[in-house]
């Protein structure tokens, strides 16, 4: 089934700061998996808590930054203590090393970033682009006789007129 909704804009501004969120959101998770492969020695995704208990377990201390100063991996450790909460798994696809966003939320994206015609003037919009083609086709477009105004001053387009009219 084809969409009948018009398209009216789509506002691009709105569209690549949602892209660009969304491609720092896999910069920033395959970051994450690279400073926990530094510190576990496994590319995974793991918890806060898991990372803090490798760290630990590995010095014995109970101070987790002190132990990763001691290690040598202060800096992974505060990249994930930083980004943990701020990496949005929802709309990651993970498949293996590759990690992209779900098309479904690129859709979406796209989706809020355009602005339809509301339906109650679609019909109007349809009877104005035949009108359109019509009146383009005329030799000479002065007769008022096409377009007309109701009682509460909206114009209507006499389309009969315009296709009978002589002049086509």
């Amino acid at each position: 089934m084809k969409d009948s909704r018009i398209e009216i804009s789509f506002n691009h501004s709105k569209f690549e700061l949602n892209v660009k969120s969304l491609k720092e959101n896999v910069l920033k998770y395959r970051n994450y998996l690279d400073a926990v492969e530094q510190i576990t020695g496994k590319r995974e995704f793991l918890s806060i808590e898991e990372i803090e208990a490798h760290i630990k377990n590995k010095t014995s201390f109970s101070n987790v930054l002190l132990s990763a100063g001691l290690l040598e991996i202060t800096e992974f450790y505060t990249f994930i203590r930083d980004n943990f909460y701020k990496i949005n798994l929802e709309v990651l696809d993970v498949n293996g090393d590759e990690v992209t966003t779900k098309q479904t939320i690129l859709d979406k994206v796209k989706e809020d970033s355009t602005l339809y015609l509301d339906e109650c003037f679609v019909d109007e919009y349809k009877l104005l682009v035949k009108a359109t083609e019509y009146l383009n086709k005329l030799k000479s477009g002065n007769s008022s006789n096409f377009l007309a105004k109701d009682y509460n001053g909206k114009f209507k387009v006499n389309l009969q007129a315009l296709q009978n009219s002589n002049r086509i």
